[in-house]
């Protein structure tokens, strides 16, 4: 589980969440390398997400961005999710718009929330961009709690919310509502169309969730305090419409608390694969089959706990080639005291964790963090990590702060050695 401030400027908010772009915070670092600069682009953008006294399990998860060219004009463009009164989980203020910033060059981006039709309505939590329906123009799927959306792209500067008639706010006949968090558009049966993944966190009503106590004070309770929730499949069928594919994809039959998506062909097969790393529980690999077939194989790829054996509150992931060897090996963070796991793909058709040979566990230990992203940021051909760094709760007597410096991790070759770039 993660947790943002009530409030937060957009300049915190993106070099917490963007992975690589224009405009960070500034900073460098003094190595033997070039150093690594950022450069603060600030924009008038604040997450609200209801904190209340009493720890709500949402309010310590809102806030995602996508960043896309949604006028495809060259530039890329900024979507913000944001939250809701967390009672009602509806956006009943301003001060809970969703927000979309056109990048007009130079430096300068224009709020066109209002103008596109983005405001939104309920408690919405991350974002993916995809043109699912092949007219050239990115559409967005944002994950909600109870509730998430499609908007299809018009074209024109405006969108649609789609949901209903692509099929997609059918309510869960077992689990009811679900409260999901991330999402990945892909083609899992390599028919030319984008399908929809979903990646659920918990079972979470307002009115019947626990409450947890810490040294007299009201926290946010546990991901252990909570049942999990299967993932979602939606095969796209071409006509503006999705069909839900989850239990016939065998996707459903896995019960997690899902945190991100990373896609990959891991084992080189055509087939697009996808890992779900999940928050104190067993991490999912879904080795795609073919014919619209998951079989999920994290325990057999040694991928679904780290070496130690122990649970982590996994977190953000990427999927993506870290040592140069042509396959995708898989980097995911978690919270202080768990170390943020690497496994190398072996290209047997598993991995091999080399989390404590790297250094990465040392470095990481004391670390707490929601997101990750692979970027080769000083142009030495070895892609690096930036790390999104905070903490749930702070607990100093625990070693636990909410406000951590994030980090990019260098790599110095063959994802074998890191150094922790920071601005402390």
């Amino acid at each position: 589980m993660r947790r943002r401030r009530q409030t937060i400027s957009l300049w915190r908010v993106y070099f917490s969440i963007l992975l690589f772009g224009t405009a960070l915070l500034g900073f460098q670092i003094r190595t033997t390398k070039a150093p690594i600069c950022f450069k603060l682009q600030a924009i008038p953008f604040q997450l609200e997400n209801n904190e209340t006294p009493v720890r709500h399990a949402p309010a310590a998860m809102a806030g995602g961005v996508a960043v896309f060219d949604f006028n495809k004009d060259g530039r890329p463009d900024i979507f913000f999710t944001n939250g809701a009164n967390i009672e009602t989980l509806k956006k009943d203020g301003a001060k809970y718009s969703n927000r979309l910033f056109r990048n007009d060059g130079a430096g300068k981006f224009t709020d066109v929330t209002e103008q596109a039709g983005l405001r939104g309505t309920g408690y919405d939590i991350g974002v993916v961009a995809g043109d699912y329906d092949n007219d050239g123009y990115p559409d967005l799927f944002v994950a909600g709690v109870n509730a998430s959306t499609l908007y299809h792209n018009n074209g024109d500067g405006t969108f649609t919310d789609v949901t209903n008639k692509a099929g997609l706010n059918r309510i869960d006949p077992e689990y009811g509502p679900m409260w999901a968090v991330a999402g990945a558009w892909v083609d899992v049966n390599n028919d030319g169309r984008l399908d929809l993944f979903v990646v659920n966190y918990l079972q979470w009503n307002f009115t019947t969730e626990p409450r947890c106590m810490f040294g007299g004070v009201s926290r946010y309770c546990p991901p252990q305090s909570y049942k999990g929730l299967p993932n979602k499949l939606y095969l796209n069928n071409g006509d503006g419409t999705f069909t839900d594919a989850s239990e016939a994809s065998g996707v459903r039959a896995q019960i997690g608390k899902g945190m991100s998506i990373g896609v990959a062909d891991y084992d080189g097969d055509g087939w697009p694969d996808l890992f779900v790393p999940n928050d104190t529980s067993y991490n999912f690999l879904f080795r795609n089959v073919g014919a619209g077939k998951f079989k999920e194989v994290g325990f057999d790829a040694g991928v679904a706990l780290p070496e130690n054996g122990n649970f982590i509150s996994g977190m953000g992931s990427d999927f993506r080639d870290l040592d140069n060897d042509g396959r995708p090996d898989i980097a995911l963070v978690a919270l202080n005291n768990q170390t943020f796991p690497l496994y190398r793909n072996t290209g047997k058709g598993d991995f091999e964790e080399i989390t404590a040979k790297s250094g990465m566990s040392a470095l990481t230990r004391p670390m707490s963090a929601y997101g990750i992203g692979v970027f080769d940021f000083d142009n030495d051909g070895w892609k690096d990590l930036f790390i999104a760094r905070g903490h749930i709760d702070a607990l100093p007597s625990l070693g636990e702060a909410i406000d951590q410096f994030n980090t990019v991790m260098r790599n110095l070759g063959s994802a074998t050695k890191w150094s922790a770039l920071t601005e402390e």
